[in-house]
């Protein structure tokens, strides 16, 4: 039975029109990550949560004490030896960028970790909460657009990872410098 009324005529192609917009990237049904696009929001982000918690897991099994619980535990998500991490999980957008959103100047955590889901390919950035230019990102709380802070990557600023040992080396970058060298 179709009970398409006058309003939904007008209203369900111009979403159509919308959802090949912004698919555009997402369109193949066999790339790898697809189903990731199908995840509700709070969902995406457990996804973030437990991949740094598996590939911590794995790279360091012998000297690890990691913390985490699926679900909200105030400003952070999950802590690596005592380092506390915020983990903010994007998926490529129409513009070819990862948005960002929520960050916090005064949260009560170490590092951010961005990990940016592509079709097929996985990108990460590790960044310490001092090293986030706050003064040139998006306040959306004082333009009265959200909370907290937005900020956006395009792929070439963040890190296509492939294998854990790509992974090791862009967190000890950041995380345990003095193991990176």
């Amino acid at each position: 039975m179709n009970n398409e009324n006058e309003l939904d005529k007008l209203a369900i192609p111009i979403l159509n029109q919308i959802l090949t917009e912004a698919q555009d990237k997402w369109n193949n049904p066999n790339s790898k990550y697809i189903s990731y696009r199908k995840l509700q929001i709070d969902k995406r982000g457990s996804f973030g949560e437990r991949i740094l918690k598996e590939f911590l897991s794995k790279i360091y099994y012998r000297r690890i004490t990691i913390e985490y619980n699926d679900g909200d535990q105030g400003d952070w998500d999950l802590k690596y030896n005592n380092i506390k991490f915020e983990i903010k999980t994007s998926s490529l957008d129409v513009n070819d960028k990862f948005q960002n959103e929520g960050l916090k100047e005064k949260g009560d955590y170490d590092i951010i970790f961005f990990l940016g889901i592509a079709p097929d390919d996985l990108y990460i950035k590790f960044v310490k909460i001092e090293d986030i230019p706050f003064k040139k990102l998006h306040n959306r709380e004082k333009r009265k657009t959200g909370r907290g802070y937005k900020w956006d990557f395009k792929k070439e600023q963040m890190k296509l990872i492939t294998s854990l040992k790509e992974f090791k080396d862009e967190f000890e970058k950041v995380v345990t410098p003095n193991k990176s060298k």
